[in-house]
């Protein structure tokens, strides 16, 4: 029977990124979908957290399903869903430039998505216009809270690196002149506080699991919690030396934590 290594036996909650730690594009890493399974086991708990906000919690479930893992959407944090829970109780409308998993999930919560609102949510939004950026600076520089669920400036897809999120909050932010009155997702806290909120745990009891230095490990350190940094997504081992920002760890893939 597997056990974790000795300096991971501490850990109480496992903060697991999505892309490039449980699955690549539409493949599942199958060794990491062990991992976790064997993590529930031992009574860890574990959740995922992404900065994607193109998919509902729900669609994210489905399709962990079809990876061959359970996971019901209350233990999926995306930055949609982050967005949503800041808006709740805030502002009653707001306008998106986002794809249809972000509105679900502000719609999921009574927030109503219209033209003319008090908040606009930025996010990645493959179809995006001039006019949509036109119509959501215009809104910011009347007053309007501006939200970016995140700052990722490209995101893997099959063609390569294609612009993202952090691409259309900037030009909202340069069409607008303001900047995001708040940002939800990595290297940000507030998705972190949402899970915390919800898993009350001591940091030093909290392992945050990614493949990229500049959101997940970025993250933890930003949040003080410790990382583990896996190399079956973006970053390779020969980045690590050109970085300024270290994780506690480094494994290879994630099943090496157990022994």
């Amino acid at each position: 029977m597997m056990r974790l290594k000795k300096e991971y036996s501490k850990y109480r909650l496992f903060i697991l990124d999505c892309d490039g730690v449980v699955w690549r594009g539409e493949n599942p890493i199958e060794s990491a979908i062990e991992a976790v399974e064997v993590l529930r086991e031992m009574g860890r708990r574990v959740v995922f957290m992404t900065n994607n906000a193109t998919i509902s919690r729900n669609d994210y479930s489905n399709k962990f399903s079809r990876m061959g893992l359970y996971v019901p959407p209350e233990d999926i944090y995306t930055s949609g869903y982050g967005a949503a829970q800041f808006l709740k109780g805030k502002y009653r409308t707001t306008y998106i430039i986002g794809e249809e998993g972000l509105k679900i999930e502000l719609e999921s919560i009574g927030i109503r998505v219209k033209n003319e609102a008090e908040s606009v949510v930025v996010a990645l939004d493959r179809g995006v216009t001039y006019t949509k950026i036109a119509h959501a600076a215009k809104l910011i520089r009347g007053g309007a809270y501006f939200i970016a669920t995140n700052r990722d400036p490209t995101v893997p897809a099959e063609e390569g690196e294609i612009p993202g999120a952090g691409a259309i909050v900037a030009a909202v932010e340069v069409a607008s002149g303001r900047r995001p009155d708040i940002v939800i997702g990595k290297p940000e806290p507030y998705l972190f506080k949402l899970i915390l909120r919800d898993n009350p745990t001591p940091k030093e009891e909290i392992l945050v699991v990614g493949d990229r230095i500049e959101t997940d490990i970025l993250g933890a350190r930003n949040f003080g919690v410790d990382s583990l940094l896996v190399l079956t997504g973006v970053t390779k081992r020969e980045h690590l030396k050109e970085l300024d920002i270290r994780p506690t760890y480094v494994v290879n893939t994630l099943i090496e934590i157990f022994e």
